[in-house]
């Protein structure tokens, strides 16, 4: 039977059934009765977790000790068990290193010198466990998108040596700007050699002394405010056994205004020299300038915790489904113009974390479900995945044994949608048991509208992705009930420029939780349907992350 109109509030979204169809192996889909998920839940733990009270849950903080402990009390009352032997908790290693005292950043040996300022004209951190770093008389050197793809047939390194060099690096891959999905790098659809953690990556593999991105909206996919936020402040990093020292010493942004000036004082064009770089063959430019800056560090080692409630499977314990979602968001950042600097994290991801209690309820009300069930709440998900990075390489159940998941992220608070936003679509045959938990409420699965901005790789499901667990990543649609597509852009858009990762994602007492409580059955059937098969879906054929899947299969 079809749920009651989503357009009418729910205290609890009533009982219905899934339509059956086949797996991609034949067999049917499980039959699901639709659970009882509670809004109030979802209410109030969201505006919890996003008071001032937690000064915006940065992992080290007084913030994290109580966003954990709500967590593992929340699950404890659904009725999970610890999901870490006796402890609720898993220590994730990390260190906080909090820069002050930055320099400008400072081009010399040009038609012009030039300085720019910390903050809104460049941003830089050091990966390094030291009290200060300096970058002195660096040679600069221009990498194009610093990509080294070798099955692409793609070096922008190729003949260059940038060893202790500033490499400045275009964001995002050569083929931004197409329409189609095909090219060299996937046509429009950014691949990770356009994420920032790998162009930081690999500058540190070909040994440069400072890495700067040059930030533009359109490729970055967030205005100068989101990097200004996200990169002052103390930044966490995963513990090292050298301490940082094979990373470059320096990891920044640069305002596209700013590096123009660059280009124009060595005498090169840098729009001319963004459409080389587009094309296979580019050749590094020595830009014949100088780069210098400085910072100092405060250094702050600590544990930071995944959390972790399990639910036993009844007939097959040893088989798992992870429902995940990050509990930490930036902590304080840099103020809005009323001097709030708590960037409080209400959507981003107060709300996936309050999901993950309120599906631990429905399950354990629905009775446990063949296959065990992981709840995993995450730590530094905003410093570049790394609580979930940690338990995938970590795993406290074996990932062989671990059938798929579903990663929640940032619930959109615009009311019902005709449709749901599927962030890689076709990569895996989780496909079909979304598109089967679908029918019932006459919802169509698309493919995300802005695969350019390559959001596959910006949330937790792809630290398990990459180690061959698949895993699926959905959000409420735009295409809203009321509306349309144009309603549904608009709040995408305000939500974008006006509060993601900024002191204005806060808990908002009139939101419409409609379309929130509709995708949360959605995300309960799907996963509830891989804990009641007897199937193993996999990566579809040719998918990058098919082999990895496969040779971890192979051993059971």
């Amino acid at each position: 039977m079809r749920l009651l109109s989503l357009t009418v509030v729910p205290a609890l979204i009533l009982s219905g059934c899934t339509q059956i169809n086949e797996t991609d192996n034949g067999s049917a889909f499980p039959e699901i009765a639709a659970p009882e998920l509670s809004v109030e839940t979802m209410k109030s733990i969201t505006e919890e977790l996003s008071s001032d009270a937690y000064e915006g849950r940065a992992p080290g903080t007084a913030g994290e000790e109580k966003a954990t402990k709500l967590i593992s009390e929340k699950f404890a009352a659904a009725g999970l068990a610890p999901g870490n032997g006796e402890s609720w908790f898993q220590d994730v290693p990390l260190v906080g290193i909090t820069a002050k005292n930055m320099t400008p950043l400072t081009i010399s040996g040009g038609a012009t010198d030039l300085s720019f300022a910390y903050g809104n004209e460049y941003v830089a951190a050091s990966y390094r466990e030291q009290p200060k770093v300096a970058v002195a008389e660096s040679d600069v050197v221009f990498v194009g998108y610093g990509i080294t793809a070798p099955e692409r047939g793609w070096n922008d390194y190729a003949g260059v040596d940038v060893k202790g060099k500033t490499v400045l690096i275009l964001v995002n891959d050569p083929d931004f700007g197409t329409q189609s999905l095909e090219g060299e790098f996937g046509g429009r659809a950014m691949t990770y050699y356009g994420r920032w953690t790998y162009k930081y990556e690999e500058a540190a593999r070909q040994g440069a002394a400072a890495a700067i991105i040059i930030h533009d909206t359109d490729p970055a996919a967030y205005g100068w405010n989101v990097v200004e936020s996200s990169w002052t402040g103390e930044q966490f990093y995963a513990q090292s056994a050298n301490g940082g020292a094979d990373q470059t010493k320096l990891n920044g942004w640069i305002q596209k205004d700013a590096a123009a000036k660059v280009f124009a004082a060595a005498g090169q064009d840098l729009t001319a020299q963004m459409a080389a770089a587009k094309k296979k063959g580019f050749k590094a430019v020595d830009l014949k300038l100088k780069a210098s800056a400085s910072l100092e560090n405060d250094i702050k080692k600590t544990d930071s915790k995944n959390v972790v409630g399990i639910l036993k499977g009844k007939t097959r314990p040893d088989e798992y489904v992870i429902y995940t979602a990050h509990w930490d968001h930036l902590g304080r950042c840099k103020p809005a113009a009323d001097g709030d600097d708590i960037c409080n994290g209400a959507v981003d991801n107060a709300t996936g974390t309050a999901a993950l209690v309120a599906l631990a309820e429905a399950y354990v009300k629905a009775g446990a479900p063949d296959r065990s069930v992981i709840f995993l709440a995450v730590t530094a998900e905003e410093s570049g995945l790394l609580g979930s990075k940690y338990y995938a390489e970590n795993p406290i159940y074996p990932l062989s044994q671990t059938v798929g998941g579903v990663n929640m992220d940032a619930f959109a608070m615009a009311g019902p949608a005709k449709n749901v936003v599927v962030v890689g679509k076709g990569k895996s045959q989780l496909d079909g048991y979304l598109e089967a938990a679908l029918k019932d409420d006459g919802r169509v699965a698309e493919a995300e509208p802005t695969p350019e901005k390559g959001f596959y790789y910006r949330s937790d499901h792809f630290s398990f992705a990459k180690l061959g667990v698949p895993m699926i990543y959905f959000e409420g649609g735009e295409d809203l009930v009321d509306g349309g597509r144009e309603a549904g852009e608009a709040v995408s858009k305000d939500y974008t420029d006006n509060r993601y990762h900024g002191p204005k994602d806060e808990y908002d007492p009139d939101w419409d939780w409609t379309g929130v409580m509709g995708d949360l059955k959605i995300y309960y059937t799907v996963g509830r349907m891989l804990a009641m098969t007897e199937e193993w879906p996999n990566w579809n054929e040719g998918d990058e992350f098919r082999a990895t899947r496969d040779k971890s299969r192979a051993g059971n």
